[in-house]
């Protein structure tokens, strides 16, 4: 009381995690999928979430979204992408409309929270071959190296090969919007096509609209089930399909100066997207940053997002709010 009589503003759950948001900290729960807490956080937002809704007439109630997100459809990914080799994640073949996933959401899951983790599993797990460069104590960081060594991307002929097995491995990653957009807590995040990217960067000086999945797929895009399981539901039409490689896990902080989101994201993809991305543009051109498509659940936009490996801009990510 003291503080509060002198000036100071008291703040809740909800302006803790804002704060969290802004200085780059991940939250306790929402940003911890593999712990037994956040399954119990999202089972009280998901209840809280549909009582309101229930409060409203059907004809203006809000479209109806999976909470937790289908972590599961990220292993769907993953496990077309490495049976169909010659494909790239985003032009994958064509997929049965209905999908029956085995997969629980974070069995067999794990989300490297230090850069001597992800060095583990890549050296002993055989994904060494990534182009993902943790941050290692006293020594700089062979990203720049890397992303400057034109010869390096030509000869490591494997660096672009997803491997699936029964391990999905999730990095925490930072995005922050190419111009426009707001990422709410729960959308997803998915591999873009290298020539989104470049229509999206010639469309912003144009009056197109960028990409978008047509209204009609919207309800029917995540469907539950009589488990009340949700699930991905592939659309026939694929031209504006895009492939989920994680979910924002918490969202921008409205009228933030530095609004950035944090999400997770497959280790494997990301790695198969910079290979891409930077294959794509002259050595001078490439980013650290790497470019992905987001899209909040109760929209049909998808917004192109810059996203930062935080492992490779800090040894741990082990502290939170």
């Amino acid at each position: 009381m003291t503080f509060v009589s002198n000036g100071a503003n008291a703040i809740g759950l909800r302006e803790k995690q804002w704060v969290a948001c802004e200085i780059g900290l991940p939250y306790f729960p929402v940003d911890f999928p593999d712990c037994n807490a956040y399954s119990n956080a999202m089972a009280m937002e998901a209840v809280e979430t549909n009582q309101k809704a229930n409060l409203r007439p059907l004809s203006i109630r809000p479209l109806e979204i999976p909470i937790p997100p289908p972590w599961d459809c990220v292993h769907l990914t993953l496990e077309k992408r490495s049976s169909k080799p010659e494909y790239p994640i985003s032009q994958a073949a064509e997929l049965d409309s209905k999908n029956d996933l085995n997969h629980p959401g974070f069995e067999g899951v794990i989300i490297a929270r230090t850069s001597g983790i992800l060095s583990d599993c890549m050296n002993n797990i055989g994904i060494d071959h990534l182009l993902l460069f943790p941050m290692k104590p006293d020594q700089n960081s062979n990203l720049n190296k890397f992303m400057r060594d034109d010869e390096f991307i030509k000869r490591d002929a494997v660096v672009s090969e997803v491997k699936c097995g029964k391990s999905l491995y999730y990095l925490r990653v930072l995005l922050r919007a190419y111009k426009e957009g707001v990422f709410e807590q729960g959308a997803v995040v998915c591999a873009p096509l290298p020539t989104d990217i470049m229509l999206w960067k010639s469309s912003l000086d144009s009056d197109e609209q960028g990409l978008q999945i047509p209204q009609s797929s919207l309800n029917s895009y995540f469907t539950q089930l009589p488990s009340g399981k949700w699930q991905l539901q592939i659309p026939e039409d694929q031209s504006f399909h895009r492939w989920p490689i994680g979910f924002v896990t918490t969202g921008f902080v409205r009228g933030s100066k530095k609004a950035t989101a944090g999400a997770l994201c497959e280790a494997n993809i990301l790695s198969m997207l910079r290979d891409e991305q930077w294959k794509a543009v002259p050595v001078r051109q490439r980013k650290k940053e790497i470019y992905v498509l987001v899209r909040n659940m109760r929209s049909t936009a998808y917004r192109l997002a810059l996203a930062t490996i935080v492992l490779e801009q800090q040894e741990k990510d082990v502290e939170f709010m």
